[in-house]
């Protein structure tokens, strides 16, 4: 609902819709504005450093002490702007998480708690990607045992579409991106891309658009513990 709220400009169409709709986008509204005038997108410590330096790169050295300390006019509010024009707003890191409950708590997670539940996910497509065959290795024993135990036995996706998300010489992760890929929409897409080091996250941003219209597993086998 904080998504109407951010797409809807119109405030006599928010001030009718009623209940706990009515609150939420005009909650989203409210949030939505605050962050397109935010000089700098909230969350931008979580941003990795590298995409950064790339966004710096062209503008006056002062647009780095202006990231650093803060805009203090408005040429540098500009330069901030300018700096942070494709970064979204992203939320706090939650160290306590490892594994996402929702999509949008994709982006919540600590790069490296991302990295060891989707190289989970991997492996159980690749299990049931490889069939009868991924017990005799032992990278895939384990996930080919957990995959025939509710709620993953059924839930992965036809085998065919599992195949075709393992195709290549990919390890484990980029496969976990792949059955991630349907489930984000394009925002948390970009957001959980920053996340990486540059080069790690142009490759994750490939194969979340490459996948992004494929058929993947049930959002609860991606999740299960």
């Amino acid at each position: 609902m904080i998504a109407l709220g951010a797409v809807c400009d119109d405030p006599w169409v928010l001030a009718r819709i009623g209940g706990a709709l009515g609150e939420a986008a005009r909650a989203g509204a409210v949030s939505a504005v605050g962050d397109a005038r935010a000089p700098v997108p909230p969350g931008l410590r979580g941003v990795d450093p590298s995409w950064l330096e790339t966004a710096l790169a062209g503008l006056p050295p002062r647009a780095r002490e202006v990231l650093a300390a803060g805009p203090r006019d408005e040429a540098d509010v500009w330069l901030a702007r300018r700096a942070c024009a494709g970064i979204p707003p992203l939320p706090p890191i939650d160290p306590a998480l490892h594994r996402p409950r929702i999509p949008a708590d994709v982006v919540r997670l600590a790069p490296r708690a991302v990295r060891d539940w989707l190289v989970e996910v991997g492996r159980d497509h690749l299990a049931f990607a490889a069939g009868d065959h991924a017990r005799a290795v032992p990278e895939l024993a384990v996930a080919a045992a957990r995959i025939d135990r509710a709620p993953r036995a059924g839930a992965l996706g036809t085998r065919r579409d599992a195949i075709a998300r393992c195709g290549g010489r990919v390890e484990p992760f980029t496969v976990g991106v792949r059955a991630l890929a349907p489930h984000l929409e394009v925002m948390l897409a970009r957001a959980l891309v920053l996340r990486f080091p540059r080069p790690d996250g142009l490759g994750i941003a490939f194969e979340l658009t490459a996948h992004r219209d494929g058929r993947s597993g049930g959002w609860d086998a991606l999740v299960a513990r």
